[in-house]
């Protein structure tokens, strides 16, 4: 990503700010990356999980902040290990600085009916999606300077707020993630944080979506805008939530989904 010339409004300048985006198994984490980057924020990236492809991933970001003109730091985390997620947040801490906003951008998607649905995968979906959220927050909390704002930004699914057959783990962790939301804003509110999420809907890497075609894909008919979503639509609504634009948005959710959300 190269460095990009252009008047920043002052509400979105995110210049001196330093931002840390968590999950990088879909594209969202990176155009996310990106944008807090091409809008003036230092940027740090951490994989949730060990896997090698999410971690290539997220060092790719801190290497687009960096080409950006920006410093930036790439860890790669277990999110499912709460001392894990303390010690690397510390360390980030320590190398970085400390983030004024976080991104929590890990997914663990799963369809699947929940007659067949083990312990296994029902942990690891909740662990991953739910639990490192709450881990992450909370070494965020804990660590928040006296008297420091702060933003905290959830990517979460609109899943979290409608059903789908052969959803319940998935949207069960994601409806946790809407209780987070809502009560941190509460909790965090008197501190200078706010606390939102971004809902998706069918992006164009949603496992199971079918084929782009409008006439050969029947989802598309709950789609109002008749296409998936891409990542690089997330990123505007990222630096519009981390900036000053956005201060006084608090515990709420804003939904990237076509318009989804008013049709089922």
């Amino acid at each position: 990503m190269a460095e990009i010339d252009w008047q920043r409004q002052p509400g979105f300048d995110l210049t001196g700010t330093r931002a840390l985006v968590v999950g990088f198994a879909n594209p969202a984490g990176r155009a996310i990356a990106n944008a807090l980057a091409e809008a003036g924020a230092d940027v740090a990236a951490a994989a949730a999980t060990l896997d090698g492809d999410e971690v290539m991933e997220a060092k790719r970001a801190s290497t687009d902040a960096i080409k950006a003109g920006r410093k930036s730091f790439s860890q790669a985390w277990d999110v499912t290990l709460p001392t894990n997620v303390q010690v690397s947040f510390r360390q980030l801490v320590k190398e970085f600085g400390f983030p004024e906003v976080l991104v929590w951008n890990a997914d663990a998607p799963l369809a699947k009916p929940i007659e067949q649905t083990t312990d296994m995968e029902f942990g690891r979906v909740s662990q991953l999606n739910l639990a490192g959220a709450f881990y992450a927050a909370r070494s965020w909390t804990k660590s928040l300077p006296e008297g420091q704002p702060g933003r905290l930004i959830f990517v979460n699914s609109m899943f979290g707020e409608r059903g789908i057959p052969q959803g319940a783990a998935y949207a069960a962790a994601r409806g946790g993630i809407v209780g987070l939301i809502v009560a941190l804003s509460q909790e965090l509110g008197p501190r200078g944080v706010t606390v939102n999420g971004i809902g998706t809907g069918w992006m164009d890497w949603t496992p199971g979506r079918g084929p782009d075609e409008i006439g050969a894909n029947r989802l598309m008919r709950f789609v109002p805008m008749r296409r998936f979503g891409r990542a690089d639509e997330l990123g505007g609504l990222a630096v519009l939530l981390a900036s000053g634009a956005g201060g006084y948005l608090n515990g709420q959710i804003f939904h990237a989904d076509g318009g989804v959300l008013t049709h089922i």
